[in-house]
């Protein structure tokens, strides 16, 4: 083979190298699409495993959630403020972001930085995204199945571990 007909091979293999590396700003777009869901939650003091399903709706001024089963309820996030509306019992409450204090949540509005000075970013075989807060009590990983965003997992403030395969729309 000869110098000219192998250098289109070495370029297409550095293109198709650099197309399949994940990073910060490539998991803030994943981030911003529109996904179904399966959440399974492990609370570890019950040893019990929840399930909930539904669907993920980002736009210019705000993130609806669906939760279709086991209980139908609709999540709004605008701005500052989180709205929710239980179907079956018709109530709606809103709460404001700030009181929340909560770490996935904020990475999913305001995205991830890799050079944050609240949290580290490490990237682990080119498949997963770990973000831990600097105070050591949170992380979340955002997994990748051919180069599209999959899995989150984190534990919440209660000690309740969380998964969430998504499933892009």
């Amino acid at each position: 083979m000869t110098a000219k007909s192998f250098l289109p091979f070495v370029f297409l293999f550095a293109v198709f190298i650099d197309a399949s590396t994940i990073s910060t700003s490539f998991l803030n777009i994943e981030l911003k699409k529109n996904y179904s869901f399966v959440e399974r939650s492990l609370n570890e003091s019950d040893m019990k495993i929840d399930s909930s399903t539904g669907n993920i709706f980002f736009t210019n001024e705000d993130i609806s959630i669906q939760v279709l089963t086991p209980f139908e309820e609709n999540y709004r996030i605008r701005e500052d403020t989180i709205e929710i509306h239980d179907i079956f019992l018709d109530q709606k409450n809103v709460i404001d972001i700030k009181e929340l204090d909560n770490f996935f949540l904020d990475l999913l509005l305001e995205g991830v930085d890799q050079d944050s000075e609240t949290y580290s970013v490490d990237i682990i075989n080119d498949s997963t995204i770990q973000v831990f807060e600097n105070n050591g009590l949170n992380v979340v990983s955002f997994s990748f199945i051919g180069n599209k965003l999959k899995l989150i997992r984190y534990q919440d403030s209660l000690g309740v571990e969380h998964g969430i395969e998504l499933t892009l729309l």
